[in-house]
């Protein structure tokens, strides 16, 4: 670090983490800190499963990234944020001392305590996850017996997963696949218009549904709900939960009653005025979806603010923009919404897909987005390849034209 610049450091190398270190100048010292050596595209990861993706199309170099922006990148685990004192302390036993801090660290999943989840379960969070389940599901294609998944957790991430599951009955691979959802309906954040059409498209599929069930144990060939009913599990997908990595609980800067790490209309924590929180880990005073396109937009405001504050000028309010959204069903359909609005097709996956394209190309490199993305052309040729040839026979053609409708 440079004492004759603001010290600033970002914990966390994410959507919030990488985008608010692009925000900032090198008028200011910035060390990036992350566990995980590459910036993972977690949006895209179900697709894994499916072999649309594979791992080198949805991460990119957090050292390249970060060096881009002018600032350092440290590989490294962060154990402790002291307030106080004003510096974080890492794994390998470096002292960060910082002007500011923003705490962009993400979440991760929790099992609940619920007995064998831990041993038996797959995580369903990171890139690596969707790797180990993406083979998994290989070994047991190739036996003789039909296998059946159970999908702990009917949101987003829960549906997608098992659209791309479904998809691999174009090779031949088939499942009996359940979705076991503690709430009344599947994917409860979002229009109810649409979890009634997922329900009935996954009717001409071996897609069972249990809802306002909970696990109550598993084990490496079954999975026992709250209701007392047994389901054969040749593999277990968990993607339900979300909680604060372990660190930052002792990190004094919530309450015990408190999720997440609370914090104002500026992204500024509400325990400590040089630091900010933005991301999955923010707890704002009118709660968003802990969605990637609000942790960029929150990164973008917590950056900016980071220099304002060390500045000495006012701070800027974090205001949620309105964006549609893509939720995909394999290669069945993909939905939209839009606010209480949903339309359906499968043609929509080439928008979901130039999300993922253009977004990759904006954190690779926010200044000249495409003078350094030249993995961009290896995405775009596989993604062609896998994802929307595939659509362009004249048979898909019809039966997406067909299948377009408005839902709600």
């Amino acid at each position: 670090m440079n004492p004759s610049r603001p010290r600033v450091v970002i914990v966390g190398g994410n959507f919030a983490g990488l985008v608010a270190a692009s925000r900032l100048s090198d008028d200011h010292d910035v060390t990036v800190v992350d566990a995980r050596i590459d910036f993972e595209w977690t949006p895209n990861i179900h697709e894994i499963l499916s072999g649309v993706k594979t791992r080198s199309n949805v991460v990119l170099s957090r050292a390249e990234c970060v060096e881009r922006y002018g600032h350092t990148f440290l590989h490294d685990t962060v154990t402790r944020i002291d307030p106080d004192n004003e510096h974080v302390l890492t794994e390998s036993g470096l002292v960060l001392p910082f002007d500011a801090c923003l705490i962009a660290a993400g979440s991760q999943r929790q099992t609940y305590g619920v007995e064998g989840a831990d041993k038996h379960a797959l995580n369903l969070r990171l890139v690596d996850d969707a790797v180990k389940i993406g083979r998994r599901l290989d070994r047991l294609a190739a036996r003789d017996r039909r296998a059946s998944v159970v999908i702990v957790g009917g949101g987003v991430s829960g549906v997608e997963a098992a659209g791309e599951i479904l998809r691999r009955r174009g090779q031949g691979d088939e499942y009996d696949i359940h979705i076991v959802e503690m709430e009344s309906r599947i994917l409860g954040q979002l229009p109810r218009g649409l979890a009634k059409d997922a329900i009935a498209r996954m009717e001409a599929h071996p897609v069972t549904v249990h809802t306002e069930e909970t696990v109550e144990k598993l084990t490496s060939r079954s999975v026992t709900l709250s209701s007392g009913k047994k389901l054969p599990a040749d593999l277990c997908i968990w993607s339900a939960g979300m909680t604060l990595p372990g660190f930052l609980a002792e990190s004094g800067l919530a309450d015990d009653d408190d999720t997440w790490l609370p914090v104002d209309e500026m992204l500024r924590s509400c325990y400590d005025g040089n630091i900010f929180v933005a991301g999955d880990c923010a707890e704002l005073p009118e709660p968003v979806r802990k969605q990637a396109y609000n942790a960029m937009n929150m990164g973008e405001i917590a950056g900016d603010n980071i220099a304002r504050l060390l500045a000495g000028r006012r701070l800027r309010r974090f205001r949620p923009s309105p964006m549609p959204m893509l939720v995909s069903f394999g290669d069945i359909t993909t939905w939209l919404v839009a606010g209480d609005f949903v339309a359906a097709s499968p043609v929509l996956a080439t928008g979901k897909e130039a999300v993922y394209q253009a977004t990759m190309a904006r954190l690779a490199s926010p200044k000249q987005p495409l003078k350094y993305s030249s993995e961009i052309i290896g995405r775009a040729s596989l993604a062609t390849h896998k994802l929307l040839l595939p659509q362009l026979t004249a048979q898909k053609i019809f039966a997406g034209l067909m299948g377009s409708r408005i839902v709600s």
